[in-house]
């Protein structure tokens, strides 16, 4: 079970306070809307969701069943598969686009199980499909905690305590989450780690498997990327 699966609708909570709106519009500038896409790990499926009511023809890929669950419960007829994505399960060259959005690249034990999912996309989409990969910026996230520091949120059902630091050696973005429920006074801590990738780490992972990197930006509105932005978003076409 991972941290999503575990916090359920409290994730469902914290996904849709993001920039969705932004997102979808860049991933608008970025897709043909006549294309199959995949939503790579959808969680909640908020993506899959905002572009299938625009008309795209998007199916969602995603491990937990609980987040499956809630983005049936908000669209019955939005398409989205249960998988690993490192096994994906889906016919070879059957899509014509894939998003990774808010960073879901990243919470695999190994990063050669992100080499694994890279192989797999390859496998499972054309030449010359879109692959649009958006992450946190390692840099700017290493100087930002390079020193533990606590925020708080309130959310409608639950209010949400966070301490956020960088590991020592700059790989992993560790935050501890403590959740105060606001319905029923339940309290329950979870803990969140995901990868941080450079600019330079992503490239060579997806020249590897057959990705040649287009564009990259530093935000949803196509700031020019640079150490400082708070996303790196990749777009790469398959070779």
């Amino acid at each position: 079970m991972n941290v999503f699966d575990e916090m359920g609708i409290y994730w469902a909570e914290i996904a849709d306070k993001n920039q969705t709106e932004l997102q979808i519009q860049f991933l608008k500038s970025q897709l043909n809307p006549e294309d199959y896409v995949l939503d790579l790990a959808c969680g909640t499926g908020r993506h899959t969701i905002a572009l299938n009511n625009m008309g795209y023809k998007v199916v969602g890929l995603d491990v937990s069943a609980k987040l499956l669950r809630i983005a049936k419960h908000r669209q019955s007829e939005i398409q989205v598969v249960r998988g690993d994505i490192r096994f994906l399960p889906f016919k070879p060259a059957v899509f014509f686009g894939v998003i990774s959005m808010d960073t879901s690249l990243g919470y695999l034990p190994k990063e050669n199980d992100d080499r694994m999912l890279m192989k797999e996309l390859r496998k499972i989409v054309s030449d010359n499909a879109v692959l649009v990969v958006d992450v946190f910026n390692r840099d700017q996230i290493i100087t930002k905690y390079n020193v533990a520091k606590s925020s708080s949120f309130e959310y409608p059902d639950f209010f949400l305590n966070q301490k956020r630091k960088v590991s020592t050696d700059g790989e992993w973005l560790c935050d501890l989450w403590k959740v105060y429920d606001r319905v029923d006074g339940r309290r329950a801590i979870f803990q969140h780690n995901v990868r941080l990738y450079k600019l330079s780490q992503l490239v060579r992972l997806l020249e590897h498997s057959n990705f040649e990197v287009k564009q990259v930006f530093g935000d949803y509105k196509g700031q020019e990327y640079s150490v400082k932005t708070h996303r790196l978003i990749i777009v790469a076409v398959a070779k």
